[in-house]
C-alpha cells in the first residue's frame, strides 16, 4: 500500500453526496411542483437538470458551470473549456466532455433558441438575464432539491452548509479517486495546481481506509 498524509493541510473534511441522494436529486427535479406549469417551467426544469449534471459530471465550481458559453464546447474534439476568468485560481483548463452528458444536453437544446436563450451566448441563461447567477442556482439547489428530500442542514458556527452545490465536486472528485486511484487526475480535472490542494479527497478512498482498519485491528 502507498503511503500517503491523509491531512496534510486539511482542515475540514470534505462532505459528499452518496450515489442513492445523486439519484433521488435527478428524480425531484424531474417531479418537483416549483416548476411553473408551462413549457417555460419545462425549459427551466430541463436546464437545471443539464446544469446539475455539469456541475456534477465535470466536478465544477458553481460559477465555472454557470458561466459557460456556447463557444466553449468543442464539438469535433469533444472538449470544453473551462474559463480561468470564472474560477478563484484564474487559469484555464481543458475538461474532455463526459457521455453521460450528452442525454441532458439533448434533451436542453430541443427547446427553441431563439425564444428561450433569446440571443444569449451563454449555455445557462435566466428568464431574466443572459446567464443564471451562481446564488440563483444555489437556491435552486437548495429550495427545490435539498430541502424537498430532507438532505439540508442549516449551518452551525459557520456560514457554509454541511450540503451545497459545490458538494457535487467533492463527489465526483472522490468518485474519480476511488476508482482510478489516480491524484494527478484529480489535480488535472478540478483545475488545482498543487497537489496538497487535491489530498482533502484522499480521506475517502475506500482502499486506504480498509488498509487503516486493518491495520489498527
Amino acid at each position: 500500500m502507498e503511503q500517503m498524509l491523509l491531512y496534510e493541510d486539511t482542515k475540514k473534511v470534505a462532505e459528499i453526496f452518496s450515489e442513492e441522494e445523486l439519484n433521488l436529486m435527478v428524480k425531484e427535479i424531474d417531479l418537483s411542483p416549483d416548476y411553473l406549469k408551462n413549457d417555460w417551467g419545462e425549459w427551466m426544469r430541463s436546464r437545471d437538470k443539464a446544469l446539475f449534471m455539469t456541475i456534477y459530471l465535470l466536478a465544477l465550481r458553481p460559477n465555472e458551470a454557470c458561466s459557460l458559453r456556447f463557444d466553449d464546447f468543442n464539438l469535433k474534439d469533444g472538449t470544453v473549456l473551462i474559463r480561468g476568468e470564472n474560477n478563484k485560481v484564474k487559469k484555464d483548463r481543458v475538461l474532455p466532455l463526459p457521455l453521460g452528458l450528452i442525454p441532458y444536453y439533448q434533451n436542453y437544446f430541443k427547446f427553441d433558441r431563439v425564444r428561450f436563450w433569446k440571443g444569449s451566448s451563454y449555455i445557462f441563461p435566466s428568464a431574466e438575464r443572459t446567464k443564471i447567477s451562481p446564488e440563483r442556482w444555489k437556491h435552486i439547489f437548495r429550495e427545490k432539491i435539498l430541502k424537498p428530500l430532507g438532505i439540508w442542514e442549516a449551518p452551525v458556527n459557520s456560514t457554509i452548509p454541511k450540503y451545497r452545490s459545490y458538494t457535487l465536486r467533492h463527489t465526483r472528485a472522490t468518485e474519480l479517486l476511488n476508482k482510478y486511484k489516480d491524484i494527478f487526475l484529480i489535480s488535472n480535472v478540478l483545475g488545482h495546481s498543487k497537489l496538497n490542494s487535491s489530498k482533502r479527497y484522499l480521506h475517502k478512498t475506500r482502499d486506504y481506509r480498509e488498509y487503516m482498519r486493518k491495520c489498527l485491528n
